[in-house]
């Protein structure tokens, strides 16, 4: 186990890390990816350690959301060749996308692991990936101040009034030990060489530092003063978790979206010159049980490709929300629990069969098994496997997948309607 406060931020503390010009639309954030071909036993006590840790370090004190998930095939790579190679050389079973919204590229922390050290290494990813987010998110911080500061000062002011903030500030110069949460203590050796400061920095000094956030970034925005410089990143690497989604909140939508820097979605569908088209084929593939009488195609330019969705299911979940956004000019998240009659009716004319309802309300979880116990929804998996079909399909017309995929069901598609091709018989079925 390495705890490297003061390492390179690029030096993980455990498994490899790559780097990728652009995600990869398969992969979300922060979700811990089981590779294919892992034993059942590596696969169960990876989830049981995932678990344990989630309810030990406690959601709410970390920067990430995460989740964990089993993949029952490598995604589409083509044009990820630096982490496909290495996902092979590594022979890793485990991989997450990390949350870096103010680095050009994209990571991707790899795992090889033993079952007896997967507590440990799962541990330790989780501190990377917590150490390397809290550090982009200090970079995007530092480009927010420069941009508005005025804005900037009031929220970090503000922030640092709260009891929790001061707390933590004591906790992290009390003790060098590592909190089961992973809170990302400063590393301090070269602001203090920079500050020609001796030990501590102490309350005084930094409530001085806060005092001076204008007049410091000022300083930097006209000199670069490194002084000045280095106050601004001991004051954003010493806000806790809590205060740093406090100085965030106060963001108007616009000042986020200048804060983020990160690729967005609605601009990408207005570039974007692939369609999504619904076409008739008129027979069921037995190759590809969730190939149907119609399927999804990809088209750029000249070429297309057809989407081999994993579960019928979640063809039928998307093409719910692909005529959704064709016939609305504004679209909102959908309850897809209002759509049973929908789903039916699409379930029927893609696949011939009277089971929409039963399939349906197992996606919603109100179906029961055997016993007559009920069922846990499958809507997650069936989000999971668009991101998974779409993307591939993305990843070989090479566009990138955002404005065609679904996050969760909160989401919808941010693809233009005009470039939405759906038959009429279809689209009648939902009128």
């Amino acid at each position: 186990m390495r705890v490297m406060d003061n390492s390179p931020i690029d030096v993980p503390a455990v498994g490899r890390l790559v780097k990728e010009t652009y995600a990869v639309g398969q992969l979300a954030d922060c979700c811990l990816y089981v590779l294919p071909s892992n034993a059942s036993s590596m696969v169960e006590k990876a989830k049981e350690v995932f678990d344990g840790l989630m309810k030990s370090m406690g959601a709410d004190k970390l920067l990430n959301k995460y989740d964990f998930e089993v993949l029952d095939r490598l995604p589409v790579l083509d044009n990820h060749p630096m982490l496909g190679n290495a996902i092979k050389e590594e022979r890793c079973q485990f991989v997450m996308s990390l949350y870096t919204p103010s680095k050009s590229d994209k990571q991707y922390l790899l795992l090889k692991s033993e079952q007896e050290k997967l507590y440990s290494d799962i541990a330790m990813m989780f501190y990377t990936s917590e150490r390397i987010s809290k550090n982009s998110v200090n970079e995007l911080l530092k480009d927010f101040a420069l941009d508005t500061p005025a804005v900037f000062c009031e929220g970090v002011k503000e922030a640092a009034k709260s009891e929790k903030f001061w707390k933590n500030y004591f906790i992290s110069i009390a003790s060098d030990m590592l909190h089961p949460t992973f809170g990302m203590r400063a590393s301090l050796p070269k602001i203090r060489e920079v500050l020609k400061i001796d030990g501590i920095i102490t309350h005084q000094k930094k409530g001085e530092m806060i005092d001076r956030m204008m007049e410091n970034i000022n300083k930097f925005r006209r000199k670069k003063d490194k002084q000045a410089e280095a106050e601004l990143n001991y004051v954003l690497s010493s806000l806790d978790i809590e205060s740093l989604k406090q100085v965030l909140t106060k963001m108007s939508k616009k000042q986020l979206e200048t804060f983020c820097k990160t690729t967005n979605p609605k601009i990408l569908a207005q570039e974007s010159r692939m369609t999504l088209e619904i076409n008739y084929v008129g027979e069921i593939d037995p190759n590809w049980r969730a190939d149907g009488y119609y399927r999804l195609f990809l088209r750029k330019d000249l070429d297309k490709v057809q989407v081999h969705f994993g579960r019928r299911e979640a063809f039928v979940l998307y093409l719910i929300y692909i005529i959704d956004r064709q016939e609305r000019d504004r679209v909102d998240s959908l309850n897809i629990e209002d759509y049973r009659s929908v789903f039916t009716a699409l379930y029927k004319a893609a696949y011939g069969q009277d089971e929409g309802n039963t399939r349906f309300d197992k996606l919603i979880g109100r179906g029961k098994d055997e016993d007559g116990n009920r069922m846990p929804a499958q809507i997650k998996h069936c989000y999971s496997d668009i991101r998974m079909a779409v993307s591939d399909g993305c990843e070989k017309l090479r566009e990138l997948p955002a404005p065609f995929i679904l996050a969760d069901a909160n989401d919808h598609l941010y693809v233009h309607k005009d470039k939405i091709l759906v038959p009429r018989d279809l689209t009648d079925l939902v009128r």
